[in-house]
């Protein structure tokens, strides 16, 4: 996985982003098993009047390829850059923003299933497609291998202290979705955590956007 800064922890997309006309803001709320529970999202468009939050737009983003390529993932510095540049002086510290999220997406609990025997599986869920370039360079940044496994693209592996990780990346949904298979030995969810946030915001940053994550205990 390709080495970077601890992303923030929200995330940020442009909207419009030939021409950025705003911002849209987002973050998962994470039950104790990491499974979401929510979608929190608010956008910030100075043509609007400013801040506003929906639930509609962010469900829109997953599932209309249309609407979805009017947003790309930046991080927090190129969020506030655009800011700036539209008008907004300062952008608010993540805190702040969180107050902005007032309409948010509630995400269904799905009973644990099992893949297998084996260990418990964080199941991230992204909207979208890659192209055989981009899927490339996501392959690079994940630092994955080749996989024989049926549907996996590619495998991740890493050790943190006594926990060994892995993630594979599969195409899902008849080949109009992706998932990343994230899994702890022994398990331990205060490793798992920043894991997924990292590969979340790596596959972000290559145009997938998340939509769940599942607990596959």
């Amino acid at each position: 996985m390709t080495e970077a800064p601890v992303p923030s922890t929200l995330d940020y997309y442009l909207l419009d982003p030939a021409t950025p006309v705003g911002l849209l803001v987002e973050e998962f709320d994470l039950a104790e098993d990491l499974s979401a529970t929510r979608l929190r999202t608010a956008g910030w468009t100075p043509a609007d009047g400013g801040w506003w939050s929906s639930a509609a737009f962010a469900r829109a983003v997953r599932a209309d390829p249309n609407v979805r390529a009017r947003v790309r993932a930046v991080t927090r510095a190129d969020a506030e850059e655009t800011y700036r540049r539209s008008g907004g002086r300062v952008l608010p510290d993540e805190e702040t923003l969180r107050g902005h999220f007032r309409d948010d997406v509630p995400l269904a609990a799905v009973a644990p299933l099992r893949l297998g025997v084996g260990p418990a599986v964080h199941r991230v869920l992204f909207a979208g497609g890659l192209d055989a370039a981009p899927l490339a360079a996501l392959r690079r940044a994940l630092r994955l291998d080749g996989s024989t496994a049926a549907g996996v693209v590619g495998t991740g592996r890493l050790r943190v202290d006594d926990v060994t990780l892995r993630w594979d990346l599969r195409r899902v949904g008849g080949g109009v979705a992706w998932c990343l298979d994230v899994t702890a030995e022994p398990l331990d969810r205060t490793v798992v955590r920043p894991l997924l946030r990292r590969l979340i915001d790596v596959v972000r940053r290559h145009g997938l956007v998340p939509a769940t994550v599942e607990c596959l205990d």
